[in-house]
């Protein structure tokens, strides 16, 4: 490749990132004045290497540029950048898409623990927007037309201090260790770590930071972010920083009890196990009609609690024939439960 043509493809890179970064601080724009360290903070969070300078060179054409969507308080420094009044704000965002957003968070808030969705908290802001510039009400009453139930007992979120969860995001974004005050489940008060993070786990209602120890980081252990107190982003790397948390986790926060899978067969009644028809366990269950009017249902599952708790909740409308280990936990776990209730 010549000189000319390097020179070329470099002017379109730095053409392209510009356009690009000069979109993202559009569609920043909103209600709230946001100075110009403020805008050079969301776009480092949103992946630009940029210097503050440059994004304070941004911000003196901007405003020439998109006067319909970026307004200057120059009256006095720092200045201020926000939405135009009556302005509409730039967005890609099509109302479809913003009703999905809308009804996609409507299923998640109640499961996840707090601030965990705090991140998408402009778009579901941008959503809202998008959906009231419509000139016809059916896209935004789409909303009212349909209801979000999460299965099973519900119970509430566990409650994250403020700010903990916001500075685990950028040690792990960073790649860095981080330093926690953390309170054991069988303590009063919270011990010092140096953590080794690898990354977040959100399980129902309680979110895992998977990490080691600074003294044995071959270990990975998960820790639940309700118990931690405080958290600073500590001076080394992290030992995980280009690890997957998803290869890591698939054996640590599954409580799985064996590496392999185990082949199950369970006899279901009629009215447990007839979901198990439209909602399979897997793509290789086997579901059959027994000769006294029972379902067999067989697969191969993950050896772990999980299956244990999903069987259990269906009680006595559930009998475990396969494996015979697994049987036998289950005929002691009945006599177990028998003795409580025959004390009272």
């Amino acid at each position: 490749m010549t000189n000319r043509n390097l020179k070329k493809n470099k002017s379109r890179t730095t053409h392209f990132e510009a356009s690009k970064r000069a979109l993202s601080i559009v569609g920043m724009m909103g209600q709230a004045y946001l100075e110009t360290k403020h805008i050079h903070q969301k776009l480092m969070e949103l992946g630009f290497d940029v210097s503050l300078r440059t994004v304070e060179r941004d911000m003196k054409i901007l405003p020439d540029i998109f006067p319909q969507h970026v307004y200057v308080n120059d009256i006095s420094k720092p200045y201020g950048y926000k939405l135009p009044k009556g302005g509409r704000k730039l967005s890609g965002m099509s109302p479809e898409e913003a009703v999905c957003l809308q009804l996609a968070f409507d299923y998640l808030n109640p499961l996840l623990p707090n601030g965990s969705l705090d991140p998408i908290a402009p778009y579901l802001k941008e959503a809202e927007v998008i959906l009231e510039m419509q000139q016809s009400g059916k896209m935004k009453n789409w909303k009212n037309k349909v209801l979000t139930l999460n299965e099973g007992f519900n119970l509430q979120p566990a409650i994250i201090k403020e700010g903990i969860l916001s500075t685990i995001h950028k040690a792990l974004w960073a790649g860095t260790t981080i330093k926690a005050a953390y309170t054991s489940k069988n303590k009063k008060k919270p011990s010092e770590y140096v953590l080794h993070p690898c990354g977040l786990v959100y399980r129902g209602r309680i979110s895992y930071l998977v990490c080691s120890f600074d003294n044995d980081t071959d270990k990975f252990i998960y820790l639940p972010l309700q118990r931690f107190q405080s958290v600073e982003i500590g001076d080394e790397y992290s030992a995980h920083r280009d690890k997957n948390v998803r290869t890591v986790a698939k054996d640590l926060v599954g409580f799985r009890l064996k590496p392999g899978k185990i082949k199950i067969a369970l006899k279901f009644s009629l009215y447990a196990g007839s979901h198990l028809y439209e909602t399979p366990i897997s793509d290789t269950q086997k579901i059959s009609s027994t000769k006294d009017g029972f379902l067999l249902v067989e697969d191969t599952v993950n050896d772990d609690m999980e299956l244990r708790f999903w069987i259990r909740a269906f009680g006595e409308e559930v009998e475990v024939m396969k494996p015979k280990s697994l049987r036998n936990e289950f005929t002691q776990l009945s006599k177990r439960i028998g003795r409580k209730y025959e004390k009272s």
